[in-house]
């Protein structure tokens, strides 16, 4: 494949839609010419300095954050950070919460290709991905499972999208997660997110370890993964207190619009429903009802 790097300024001329198939072009090319990730270790050095301008925007932000457990355990093996996706600053208020330096599992950046945040990312450490392109995927897979196996952690959403559900606290999960983990015989460690206001509340649950026999049965293990996340996501309703029924019950469509509305890049609601988890042997409610009234 021939393909030709361009300079910064080039780069800042291109569109949008220009400079997302120049970055997938450019991840293919360093694939097939076997260009390995670089830097790991570096990285993992100038973690802190970077943990601390995510807290410093935190305050600038005048965001908040509540760990209320920490049940993970100090581990020698690479680590897989399986979050929930609420969207917002969730990506950030995750980095903090771990504390422990990892690489983002990036679908669609967008104009993360850049903006400063982008570059605070790319100094960090990320793999990214588009997800329409089956390719792409594939590339961000095998970057994943170089890293873990190098001694990296990765932190990825298996959701795949901002969880619009008004009534799974945990949608359905890619099996992604859980495939890199029994591969590389890394340590899965469930974190949950809420938000509320300006305070967002996480739990971050214990080490799911490698296990010869049970991680490579993705389908139990997925299972695990999301039931954990699940009780996870209940012990943080749990500190909340009881609401009244106008405070919980809110209009569907106002709810998801809500968790659209906390980005702050051009994502839409139909890239969520692209981009989630579907499962084929599941018929959402949305999918019913637009079946009846066409009977109608």
């Amino acid at each position: 494949m021939s393909f030709e790097k361009k300079s910064l300024l080039e780069k800042r001329r291109l569109t949008l839609e220009e400079l997302e198939k120049y970055y997938m072009e450019l991840r293919k090319y360093n694939f097939e010419n076997n260009v390995p990730l670089k830097n790991i270790e570096a990285r993992k050095k100038i973690h802190m300095i970077l943990y601390r301008l995510i807290q410093l925007e935190r305050i600038l932000s005048k965001e908040e954050l509540h760990v209320i457990n920490d049940k993970s355990i100090k581990t020698d093996n690479s680590i897989v950070y399986a979050c929930t996706h609420i969207g917002g600053n969730d990506i950030q208020r995750t980095f903090e919460a771990i504390k422990n330096h990892a690489y983002l599992f990036l679908g669609d950046p967008k104009e993360l290709y850049r903006d400063i945040t982008g570059k605070i990312l790319f100094l960090n450490g990320d793999i990214s991905f588009e997800t329409w392109n089956k390719e792409d995927r594939k590339i961000a897979y095998h970057r994943a499972i170089e890293l873990l196996n190098k001694g990296g952690n990765l932190l990825i959403y298996p959701e795949g999208a901002w969880n619009v559900s008004e009534n799974e606290p945990v949608m359905g999960l890619y099996k992604g997660a859980v495939k890199m983990a029994a591969e590389t015989k890394s340590d899965i460690i469930p974190v949950a997110l809420e938000q509320y206001d300006n305070k967002f509340f996480v739990n971050i649950g214990e080490n799911m370890p490698y296990h010869a026999l049970k991680s490579n049965d993705l389908d139990v293990r997925n299972i695990e993964l999301r039931d954990n996340l699940a009780t996870l996501k209940w012990e943080i309703w749990e500190t909340q207190g009881i609401n009244k029924r106008d405070i919980v019950a809110l209009e569907k469509d106002t709810f998801q619009q809500s968790i659209v509305d906390k980005c702050e890049y051009s994502f839409t609601l139909q890239d969520v429903f692209d981009t989630m988890y579907h499962d084929p042997n599941k018929v959402s409610a949305d999918e019913v009802f637009k079946v009846l009234k066409k009977v109608r």
